[in-house]
Parts: structure tokens; C-alpha cells; sequence
């Protein structure tokens, strides 16, 4: 698996600010919830769960992956939406 940190994004002015039992790693049910893109372990948890899916190990595929994420002018959507997004629309190189 993926195993980046909130030290490892680029992007600053993330909030610290979440529930515990928000934590997509404690409710269990992350495809159907919002990503929030503005929390750094919500963004940290997804990132590293679609690289691992994707068998993809790198810090610079991580960045790469957070800045689409940020720079995205969507609308907030759930983990599934972004997935997909991403499956679509993202390229490595």
C-alpha cells in the first residue's frame, strides 16, 4: 500500500480540523462519502488508497494526483466519483 503522509503533500493551508468519526479509515464506508478536499488526512487516506489500487508507489504520482485533486473546479464529490475521474481523465506523464 501507499504509505505517503500529511508531510508528504505540496499543497499548504490544509484544515486539521475532522472528526475522528469522520475518518474514512474508521467508518468504513469512504466510496459513498464526500472528499473532502480541503482535509489533510481525508485527501492523505484517498490518494494512497487509489495508488495502491493502482499498484503505483512514487512521491511524485502522489503530488501529481493532489494537484489534480485541488485544482479541479468540481464540485465536492464522493471517493467513488473522484476514483473514476481519475480512472478517466488523469495520466501519469
Amino acid at each position: 500500500m501507499a504509505n505517503f503522509n500529511k508531510n508528504d503533500l505540496a499543497y499548504k493551508g490544509y484544515k486539521e480540523s475532522a472528526w475522528p468519526d469522520d475518518d474514512p479509515r474508521l467508518t468504513g464506508k469512504p466510496d459513498s462519502t464526500m472528499l473532502n478536499r480541503s482535509e489533510s488526512y481525508e485527501m492523505v487516506y484517498f490518494i494512497n488508497r487509489y495508488m495502491t489500487g493502482k499498484s503505483w508507489k512514487e512521491k511524485t504520482t502522489f503530488n501529481k494526483i493532489e494537484a489534480y485533486l485541488k485544482e479541479s473546479k468540481s464540485d465536492s464529490k464522493s471517493h467513488a466519483f473522484w476514483r473514476t475521474d481519475l480512472d478517466k481523465n488523469f495520466k501519469l506523464n
